[in-house]
């Protein structure tokens, strides 16, 4: 992977996207309740980490959480910033280094 490239980011329908299987992260009512309403208020802003591989297309590494509240919310079109990762241990270990980063993950 070239880690000197520019990020793009694309607008995918969000009924494209596949939630991976194996993520751990979990959130509760309130936390649900505080990340609708900072979406409703500024939008979605931080865009989903998502697998563009073949085999492994469309589906989601980082931002599950946000991609629930958004499919709640009714938002058709969300952030995307695309990944080339075709290794599913690799996925799956950033899958898990992004929870850690950011979220309750295990």
């Amino acid at each position: 992977m070239d880690k000197s490239k520019k990020i793009n980011i694309s607008y995918v329908d969000s009924s494209a996207l596949l939630p991976a299987a194996y993520n751990p992260r979990s959130w509760d009512e309130v936390a649900m309740a505080k990340l609708t309403e900072s979406i409703r208020r500024f939008g979605l802003i931080d865009p989903l980490i998502v697998n563009s591989s073949p085999g492994r297309k469309n589906i989601i590494i980082g931002g599950h959480f946000r991609y629930e509240v958004a499919k709640r919310l009714g938002i058709k079109k969300v952030p995307v910033v695309y990944l080339n990762i075709p290794n599913i241990e690799k996925e799956k270990e950033l899958n898990l280094r992004l929870n850690r980063n950011t979220g309750n993950g295990t």
